[in-house]
């Protein structure tokens, strides 16, 4: 397959898994998947995936172009809201990855924190003495370095009218050491926010971004 081609394929398939995940909430292994399919078939789809970094490039376009302003309330709402978060899980070094620190955040994002503790379990206690309710999942780093000991799911509630009733957040509990791995996903993207492309930022960051990104409406 000639080069241009490639490019313009995968760019093709970019843009029709950053629908996906839109509209469907879908992860990006399975948005990729599923537009390789729908556009170049199952065959020739593992031939053609794009790149995370092309898939998330198109999401924010279709995020600026489609949602808009919309959009930008929507982030301001789930930035503040994992702020107030991390202040309450101050004890165990909260950082805020994922969506909602790159800007890509849909209405189908969770809030994902990553906190760097001991003692997972003193994580388990401190949710349960606040009245929390949450599953436990074994962490899927497979022993990489910096992989979480486990995840913690639960839901909060959200009282801003840009955000679901009840906003999914995935604690991702990882020992104190693993703070010294870099972020693994950073972004190049010279449009970004430095907090934004950073891969993960602590509470006083993430109220640097808060004030830079405004107020939501």
């Amino acid at each position: 397959m000639p080069a241009d081609h490639r490019h313009d394929l995968q760019t093709e398939i970019a843009a029709a898994a950053a629908r996906l995940i839109a509209e469907d909430g879908c992860d990006y292994a399975t948005a990729k998947r599923k537009a390789a399919a729908e556009i170049v078939g199952e065959s020739g789809a593992r031939r053609a995936l794009p790149d995370n970094s092309a898939v998330e490039h198109e999401l924010r376009r279709y995020l600026q172009t489609f949602d808009g302003d919309e959009h930008e309330r929507r982030l301001a709402a789930l930035r503040r809201l994992a702020l107030d978060l991390m202040q309450r899980l101050a004890r165990f070094n909260p950082h805020l990855v994922g969506a909602v620190l790159n800007g890509t955040a849909t209405a189908h994002s969770n809030i994902h924190l990553h906190l760097f503790t001991d003692s997972a379990k003193d994580v388990e206690i401190h949710l349960m003495n606040e009245g929390v309710e949450f599953g436990v999942e074994e962490g899927g780093g497979r022993g990489e370095p910096g992989s979480a000991v486990e995840d913690v799911q639960f839901l909060i509630t959200s009282r801003h009218d840009a955000l679901p009733r009840r906003v999914g957040v995935v604690l991702s509990v990882h020992d104190t050491d693993a703070i010294r791995v870099a972020p693994r996903y950073r972004s190049a993207d010279p449009q970004l926010h430095p907090v934004e492309a950073a891969g993960r930022a602590n509470a006083t960051a993430l109220s640097d971004l808060v004030r830079h990104t405004g107020r939501p409406g």
